[in-house]
């Protein structure tokens, strides 16, 4: 349990559709603080390991598994680091959660989908700052799982949406030259 009365963590979110480099970004975010002297941490993406062991998760149940993960991941730090850079978010896994479930919703789907809704809205407070990155390539196939060109662009569109329209102030790294991301974030979080 987060003590209210202690400094919190900065908690850092990449985040992005698959392929968008967010993995490498953030580690490379995360590298470049602990060699300032900076006390951070680096929380990896819950679904890669999830998937390594159970395989491609494709029910509701799974989606919030790795959901619960995330978040847990995500608040593991707050007491003990100044900065959690993390290379995904409890935020991402709503997109695939919400994919699973047909146009026909059950009121069982509707609570699932307002429940995973709900606990997002709630985290959304403790988190200092996220940086949205666009896809870079068009198919993706890392060993553990593969999404097609389309669909990643989708996600993108979808998740820099949702920024948007939940008024979840980010930075789009769009414009940013890849080589200049990590200075760029590096430089926004220090200020």
């Amino acid at each position: 349990m987060i003590d209210m009365n202690s400094e919190k963590g900065k908690l850092i979110m990449v985040m992005g559709p698959p392929a968008s480099g967010k993995s490498t970004l953030a580690a490379e975010v995360h590298t470049e603080l602990k060699k300032k002297g900076i006390n951070s941490a680096f929380v990896s993406e819950a679904a890669t390991d999830y998937i390594a062991e159970y395989g491609v998760p494709n029910s509701p149940s799974d989606q919030m598994v790795i959901f619960y993960k995330q978040l847990n991941r995500e608040k593991m730090f707050l007491e003990s680091k100044d900065y959690i850079i993390c290379d995904s978010s409890s935020i991402l896994n709503y997109f695939y959660f919400r994919s699973l479930f047909g146009y026909e919703l059950s009121n069982k789907d509707i609570a699932s989908i307002n429940h995973i809704q709900k606990e997002i809205l709630k985290h959304i407070n403790t988190i200092d700052m996220v940086f949205y990155v666009p896809p870079i390539d068009t198919d993706t196939n890392d060993g553990i799982r593969f999404h097609q060109g389309d669909e990643i662009k989708k996600l993108g569109v979808l998740i820099k949406s949702y920024l948007e329209m939940e008024n979840i102030t980010h930075q789009d790294l769009t414009t940013v030259d890849m080589k200049d991301r990590v200075n760029h974030i590096i430089k926004s979080i220090l200020k």
